[in-house]
């Protein structure tokens, strides 16, 4: 599974359409495969949706999110977790260990 955490430095990013970057996380069989932060290179919500819908991400946690882009999100079957703060490692972990929910 691909994972995204929009961020701004290490926190999770409080809004998912201003995000200058995300980390993106492949998750196999409960472990992190891989990991890296991506530069997003036009801030819009049209854009970040196209963008993780080419990468295949199939999770996003996010803090705050507009209706439009939850509403894209799900039409794509990426399913949203949002209103999630705090270090975003944190938030990975917290993820892995079934404390982030969708919804």
């Amino acid at each position: 599974m691909i994972l995204a955490i929009p961020v701004f430095g290490s926190e999770v990013s409080p809004r998912f359409d201003c995000a200058k970057e995300i980390m993106l996380i492949r998750i196999e069989g409960g472990k992190i495969m891989d990991r890296k932060n991506v530069a997003v290179v036009e801030i819009s919500p049209l854009h970040i949706v196209k963008v993780l819908s080419a990468w295949k991400v199939q999770q996003v946690i996010c803090g705050g999110i507009d209706d439009f882009s939850n509403r894209m999100l799900k039409g794509l079957g990426i399913r949203v977790s949002p209103w999630v703060s705090g270090n975003a490692s944190q938030a990975l972990e917290d993820f892995l260990g079934g404390l982030v929910q969708e919804g």
